[in-house]
């Protein structure tokens, strides 16, 4: 393990296993109820099946992530997937911290920890196509919300979700396909939200507003011996 390399493994692992656990117990429930005979009409059999496998399929699918979600070591933070990873070296991070909203006259925190970046090029470099399809899916609920509350005004959020062809980045690097769409992605929650970069609350080890406070302390310490 190279030096000072800290290592962050997600809340959803546990609840994965969690899921699992209820799952098992539920289809257990059904064959001790099935093999007794239990009266029941056929629509409730239907509903605890399907929840029972939904839990199964929602725990797999958490188990089967990576146990570590994050590595961050003095020089960069490296956010990883089975889908695959981005990562920002720290000389290129503007600032991070939880992402807010508003609601009313109120600013509201939202479960994710946001990243600005001075060169998003770097960072697409880094980035899969396979991890870009995921989170421009993953991040459509975040897009809405934000247009919502940052622009009441508008009731069309279709050219927010259009395709584009390619995309110019602000240093002339041109880019298409997947990473186009997710560069832009980018560049519409960074004038949103002000930030480029998002991770689920899902993905941390400690709350959001917590996690920031460990980064800056990790951010303080990377130059010491």
């Amino acid at each position: 393990m190279p030096a000072k390399q800290r290592l962050i493994e997600p809340q959803n692992k546990r609840h994965g296993l969690s899921f699992i656990a209820v799952a098992v117990a539920l289809l257990a429930l059904l064959t001790l109820g099935y093999l007794a005979a239990v009266p029941m009409p056929l629509g409730l059999w239907i509903l605890f099946g399907a929840t029972a496998a939904m839990l199964m399929l929602l725990g797999v699918g958490k188990v089967v992530e990576p146990p570590v979600s994050l590595a961050i070591t003095p020089e960069s933070i490296r956010y990883l997937h089975r889908r695959g990873g981005w990562q920002i070296q720290w000389d290129n991070l503007v600032r991070y911290d939880v992402p807010r909203i508003h609601r009313g006259r109120e600013l509201e925190t939202l479960p994710y920890v946001g990243f600005k970046v001075d060169d998003m090029d770097p960072v697409l470099a880094s980035l899969s196509p396979r991890l870009a399809s995921f989170l421009l899916f993953e991040q459509r609920h975040l897009l809405i919300l934000a247009l919502r509350h940052e622009h009441p005004e508008l009731d069309d959020y279709s050219d927010f979700f259009a395709l584009p062809e390619y995309y110019e980045s602000p240093n002339g690097s041109h880019y298409r396909g997947l990473k186009a769409a997710f560069a832009l992605r980018t560049a519409q929650l960074r004038e949103l939200l002000g930030y480029d970069l998002y991770v689920s609350a899902s993905a941390l080890d400690r709350e959001p507003e917590e996690f920031c406070a460990h980064l800056r302390a990790l951010q303080a310490s990377r130059n010491q011996p």
